[in-house]
């Protein structure tokens, strides 16, 4: 389990395919530090196994349905990803409840400065869309985890379509120091909704019972 709170910014060091999927090595130098071979990282949103570890550098393993599922079959030898170390007992819980279990990727359509007459302001409204399926996990100012970045629901437009879109705020320490200061239009993201919102909505269906 993680909170949401992007320690490192990571740059993927090779990607390798392999019947499994995708074997990649990430070089860290803030992370890898609590790392042990088999422990729980979050990369980009994204829950794996550490199966290596050196000095600056860890392994790990993207199976055909985690790539399916996420952004990581897109990443590239140089790309930066969001890092995070899996919560201990007793650490204080700064964002979130996130599990590193992806529900679907979005896209961004917009991002736009917020304060328009300081050009050199790094606070930024990022518009996310998501297909309507989604839609009932999704409250305002409820929370989401995109690329693995505990954020509060700022708006959400009306359903157009077969997707709707939400607004996330990222202040000037987020878009520094998680790969947000690289997103731009078009690209593709990792979603996780509260899973406490989706066991609430579970518990008030009446699925079948299986006899």
């Amino acid at each position: 389990m993680f909170s949401g709170i992007v320690e490192e910014i990571g740059v993927v060091a090779s990607r390798k395919i392999v019947s499994e999927g995708i074997k990649f090595r990430v070089r860290s130098n803030k992370v890898i530090k609590k790392l042990r071979i088999s422990n729980s990282v979050c990369i980009n949103g994204v829950c794996h196994t550490v199966t290596s570890r050196g000095k600056n550098e860890f392994e790990f393993f993207s199976i055909h349905e985690t790539l399916k599922k996420t952004n990581l079959g897109s990443l590239k030898v140089g790309d930066g990803v969001n890092l995070e170390n899996s919560l201990t007992m007793g650490q204080e819980l700064g964002g979130h409840f996130v599990l590193g279990h992806v529900d679907c990727t979005g896209e961004v359509t917009a991002v736009n400065q917020v304060n328009t007459e300081d050009k050199s302001s790094k606070n930024y409204d990022y518009w996310v869309k998501i297909d309507k399926k989604h839609r009932q996990f999704i409250i305002y100012v409820g929370s989401i985890a995109i690329n693995g970045v505990s954020l509060t629901v700022a708006e959400i437009k009306k359903t157009k379509g077969k997707f709707f879109e939400v607004k996330v705020a990222i202040i000037p320490y987020t878009y520094d120091n998680t790969n947000f200061g690289t997103m731009k239009k078009g690209d593709k993201v990792n979603l996780e909704f509260d899973f406490l919102g989706k066991y609430v909505l579970n518990a008030m269906s009446k699925p079948k019972l299986v006899k």
